[in-house]
């Protein structure tokens, strides 16, 4: 399961003007400070070499109080790896529509969905014929590694729970359940 923030989201910036680095921020309701990001990677090629900024609904739709319980264990720094990062722009390498992915160290995977009037590209991007497409192995490794590290979440919660232990999954262990 990926957290999927979507409705929080009051907007934020991301940057890989700087090759193989994603960094930047994003601000959601039930946080008190924004979430920063230091991830290894980079966007896809309609967006390589270039910010965005985007923004949600979150200010407008969520209710504090749910959205400060989904994001009780939610790590306000970021790192690890990035995931499918798009516009939805040609070359359309991965969807139509902006997609923010990436791998936590702290909280797993994390997709952010937008839709095309909620996203702005700031600067030029790497014209993507100079540039080669997301390695899909290079993802499907990502992907891998996920369900890896959820999997021995899983196992390290049974095997609590077995030996007398409340199970409950540590911030940074696993994903929280959807409100």
């Amino acid at each position: 399961m990926a957290w999927r923030p979507d409705r929080y989201l009051v907007g934020g910036e991301l940057d890989n003007t700087k090759p193989r680095k994603v960094t930047g921020w994003m601000e959601f309701v039930g946080l008190e400070s924004r979430v920063t990001f230091d991830l290894d990677g980079d966007f896809h090629r309609d967006i390589r070499g270039a910010k965005i900024e985007f923004h949600g609904s979150g200010g407008i739709a969520a209710n504090a109080r749910q959205a400060a319980e989904y994001f009780r264990q939610f790590a306000t720094h970021q790192t690890g790896k990035v995931g499918d990062m798009t516009a939805g722009l040609p070359p359309h390498d991965y969807g139509r529509s902006p997609y923010l992915e990436w791998y936590s160290d702290q909280n797993g995977r994390v997709v952010v969905e937008l839709d095309s009037e909620q996203l702005e590209v700031v600067g030029t991007p790497i014209p993507y014929i100079e540039s080669d497409p997301i390695s899909r192995k290079e993802q499907e490794d990502n992907m891998k590694d996920y369900l890896r590290r959820a999997a021995e979440a899983l196992r390290r919660e049974r095997d609590m729970r077995s030996s007398g232990g409340n199970g409950a999954i540590r911030p940074g262990n696993d994903q929280p359940k959807d409100p």
